[in-house]
């Protein structure tokens, strides 16, 4: 079970930061060029999802064998770093 766990933590930071670096569509780089917002837009979406999955973790009853400590550890210190960076942004 730890295995799995750890095996979906990972999918979920990996998907989450993956999520704020992808490549970006038509649309969005349109709005980006238009509208120097686009980035800020991104990384305030990618916050919240990291809070709903810090949420989530914090739920959940079971341990994990402390992994899903460490997860939630990890998720909130990339949740500062996109607060780090929409700061760095807004000074910008």
């Amino acid at each position: 079970m730890n295995v799995r766990f750890t095996a979906l933590a990972a999918a979920i930071v990996v998907s989450t930061t993956g999520l704020a670096f992808a490549a970006p569509t038509q649309n969005t780089t349109i709005a980006a060029l238009s509208n120097d917002r686009g980035s800020d837009r991104n990384l305030r979406n990618v916050r919240r999802r990291l809070e709903r999955i810090i949420d989530q973790l914090q739920r959940d009853q079971r341990d994990y064998g402390g992994h899903r400590v460490r997860a939630i550890q990890d998720l909130q210190q990339a949740r500062l770093e996109i607060d780090a960076a929409l700061q760095a942004d807004a000074a910008h």
